[in-house]
């Protein structure tokens, strides 16, 4: 295998969908506020941000699908909390990666 290939092996292993959920400013802020404040609703989320309620309930779905959310109902409610544990593996798979491709010379 070229070192090219290995390269792009190894970068193939970053989470995308988990770069992607913090690519977006309005996110980081969602996550900030719940960091900050718990675990919150949507309403709770909404009546903090500028974002309309379906905005701010799309951000969150992406969120949960990317490992950085839990959710878990209450009633009509749906509560949702930072998955640190998640966050944090995803977060030091990229940091490896990243320094598994140093290793092989990129940069």
């Amino acid at each position: 295998m070229s070192q090219i290939e290995t390269l792009e092996n190894t970068l193939a292993q970053i989470d995308s969908d988990f770069v992607k959920a913090l690519a977006e400013p309005v996110r980081i802020e969602i996550l900030k506020f719940l960091v900050l404040a718990g675990p919150s609703d949507v309403n709770s989320l909404a009546e903090k941000m500028p974002q309309d309620r379906s905005v701010i309930s799309r951000h969150l779905s992406i969120m949960k699908s990317a490992g950085l959310l839990n959710m878990r109902k209450e009633g009509r409610h749906v509560i949702y909390s930072v998955d640190g544990d998640s966050a944090l593996q995803k977060s030091e798979k990229i940091v490896e990666t990243i320094k598994q491709c140093l290793k092989m010379g990129c940069c």
